[in-house]
């Protein structure tokens, strides 16, 4: 009975060592999984970032094509945040693209939309004529955007904003993601 009791002990003991490396080896395989599925989803996006597609030439990034409908308000390794505004009436921006996904945020207080043309480096031209509103008080927008490939846009007629829309919009690009 008395080495029974021992034996019990013993293998309790056993045991719970056991359970202890098992939880230990648990979280170190889970966190080198984490690491390695970070690693290489970090080295997918970096590299996508850089992408040396045709549609991306170098040298006609939007701030460094566009300078005058492009300016840079933030910027980080991971963000870059632009204030975009429009050309003139009867004036074309240079062409240029958008390398990276972005947030395109817009303040709307009504009024009548620019009427715009979208030149696309193919030649082919989209005509997004004006469209007008009441005016009311201001409301966010946002939308999504995939990577632009070189366009330009032309001004037709720049339209009215109803009271307090601030000049232009911000497009928010996301570095490190597709």
């Amino acid at each position: 009975m008395r080495y029974a009791k021992r034996d019990r002990h013993l293998i309790l003991r056993t045991m719970r060592r056991s359970a202890r490396f098992l939880k230990v080896l648990t979280i170190a395989s889970s966190s080198m999984v984490c690491t390695v599925c970070l690693t290489a989803f970090a080295a997918h996006h970096y590299l996508y970032g850089q992408s040396t597609d045709a549609s991306f030439p170098s040298g006609y990034d939007a701030v460094q094509a566009a300078p005058a409908s492009h300016k840079v308000v933030f910027e980080n390794a991971f963000v870059r945040v632009l204030q975009v505004t429009l050309p003139p009436k009867g004036g074309t921006e240079p062409m240029h693209h958008h390398r990276w996904p972005s947030l395109f945020l817009g303040y709307d207080t009504g009024g009548t939309t620019p009427h715009i043309r979208y030149h696309r480096a193919d030649g082919k031209v989209v005509d997004q004529p004006s469209q007008t509103e009441p005016v009311h008080a201001g409301v966010w927008s946002g939308n999504w955007m995939k990577p632009e490939p070189m366009h330009a846009i032309e001004v037709v007629d720049p339209g009215k904003a109803g009271p307090g829309a601030p000049p232009g919009w911000l497009r928010v690009e996301i570095k490190c993601a597709q």
